[in-house]
């Protein structure tokens, strides 16, 4: 075998492994100061020599080879592990983690250098077939760039392969709104004090189900008959064998801060649901954990939003109007209902 010229790096036989060996010289590691000689292999030397090829290539363009083990599913952990300081809340926090695990499930076991556009179309087409609605692939595939992004600048990856596909659309869910019949059924079943103040409170206001479980008793004021809505409820992920927990938050934005008119029938459910809680309050005395929400678990915590959101759903088929009716939607109702009474 003829001498390599001076840069193009090493090419041998290693008789042991029966493969053929390519080394290039890829200067000193920034951190450790370390000489880094990057290694590939390929059971042929035409093979060898191609991906040898590709490393000099990468070192050329990028200034750096990257490892060639790192996987995708390493790229995502580092990615959750350092979210820019933008992404704060912990519903966004909770949706970069979401979709990260998606994609680790995915593709998580392939090597970033070796990621290709096609395996990234792949993973959203399954997407698709699944029936995710298209913002749900959309911020998958954002998260997955930039997540790339990250290991393109710690010279991970020389490429940002995520960035040469496009996003598909996915599935649309009808949204539904409910007819004032069968609100007025809905109301006709045989429903707690809790139970029927949230349902009424949510469809002659308005309010968004995380609004309804953040809804304080400062803010509603039953006398004068308004709601000044601050708060919702968010979920901070669990860290470090931590469980996850539901936390107060303030609202985002300044169009979300808003007071609205509270509706006769609302004041009245609202002041039968306070004199419920404030009785199991007195009967569990220090058991109740008081964070001075409207709607709060029998022991005064804040509720999860899936118990509620299944409980939801169960109350309107046994009232049969339907199955799959979820909380928001009665947001939707929230237009039709206008004067409407109970």
């Amino acid at each position: 075998m003829g001498r390599r010229s001076r840069g193009d790096g090493s090419l041998f036989h290693d008789a042991d492994r029966e493969v053929w060996v390519g080394q290039i010289d890829a200067g000193r590691d920034p951190v450790t100061g370390k000489r880094r000689r990057p290694k590939v292999s390929a059971p042929t030397k035409t093979e060898c020599k191609e991906k040898l090829d590709e490393l000099r290539d990468e070192l050329r363009r990028t200034g750096t080879v990257a490892r060639r083990d790192t996987t995708v599913a390493q790229v995502m952990d580092d990615w959750t592990a350092n979210l820019p300081p933008e992404i704060q809340s912990p519903s966004s926090v909770r949706c970069h983690q979401d979709a990260a695990t998606r994609i680790k499930a995915g593709i998580g076991s392939a090597k970033i250098v070796r990621l290709s556009p096609s395996q990234v179309e792949r993973l959203l087409h399954d997407m698709v077939r699944d029936g995710y609605a298209t913002s749900t692939i959309s911020q998958t595939l954002s998260v997955l760039r930039r997540a790339i992004r990250r290991a393109q600048r710690d010279g991970k990856v020389g490429r940002n392969v995520a960035e040469l596909v496009d996003c598909p659309r996915g599935k649309r869910r009808q949204s539904r709104s409910m007819t004032i019949a069968q609100v007025e059924r809905l109301l006709a079943t045989d429903l707690t004090a809790w139970w029927r103040a949230y349902i009424f409170t949510a469809v002659m206001c308005g309010l968004r189900p995380g609004e309804l479980l953040g809804l304080r008793w400062e803010d509603a004021d039953t006398a004068a008959r308004v709601i000044r809505v601050r708060k919702s409820i968010g979920i901070v992920p669990a860290a470090g064998g931590a469980r996850s927990r539901i936390v107060l938050t303030d609202l985002k934005t300044e169009r979300s801060r808003r007071t609205l008119e509270m509706p006769k029938a609302v004041a009245s459910m609202l002041s039968a649901l306070r004199r419920e809680q404030a009785a199991e309050k007195l009967r569990l005395g220090a058991a109740y954990s008081d964070h001075g929400v409207i709607f709060a678990r029998p022991d005064g915590r804040l509720c999860w939003p899936g118990p509620v959101r299944n409980r939801f759903r169960a109350i309107c088929e046994a009232a049969g109007i339907g199955e799959g009716w979820h909380p928001h939607e009665q947001r939707h109702t929230f237009v039709i209902c206008t004067g409407f009474s109970a």
